[in-house]
């Protein structure tokens, strides 16, 4: 972290002024990455949700211009939404929350993907043909596309 005095003039120096990603990335490439320490993971999770959700930058952008794993950057940006009210976490990222103010009670709260149920459907030969005939007729290249939209029509005229 910052070890003399010159370090907490830029903090405050730096404060007077908007901040840029490039500044975010600086002060996290100082943070050691490999450690598991609580300190240093609060930190880089702070920095991390900042660069994710202040400057918007994808997953995938934050691993190239980090050199973490994309894994590590998700885990580290849902991090800091789960603990940013903790008195631990607030204390850990002070000097950083200073430097690169940001508030996360704005973002909404990560949202977990719907996914869909995978369902094994076992045909006869002559009906999978004629759900074929069908898709190549909605140029559809994959049966199940097929079979998911004659179900979806179906539950419509269900519905009615």
């Amino acid at each position: 972290m910052y070890q003399n005095s010159k370090d907490y003039f830029f903090l405050f120096l730096f404060n007077m002024e908007e901040y840029t990603k490039e500044n975010v990335l600086e002060s996290l490439s100082k943070i050691t990455s490999n450690s598991r320490k609580r300190v240093l993971v609060d930190q880089r999770s702070y920095l991390i949700a900042v660069l994710a959700y202040k400057f918007m930058i994808t997953e995938h952008t934050l691993a190239n211009l980090t050199g973490y794993k994309r894994h590590t950057i998700n885990y580290n940006k849902k991090l800091a939404l789960d603990f940013y009210k903790d008195k631990s976490y607030i204390e850990n990222v002070y000097v950083y929350a200073q430097m690169f103010p940001f508030d996360f009670s704005v973002v909404t709260s990560y949202i977990k993907v719907n996914r869909d149920i995978k369902i094994d459907l076992t045909i006869d030969k002559k009906t999978y043909n004629k759900l074929k005939a069908a898709g190549i007729a909605l140029g559809h290249k994959d049966v199940r596309t097929t079979i998911k939209l004659l179900i979806d029509k179906s539950m419509k005229i269900w519905d009615e």
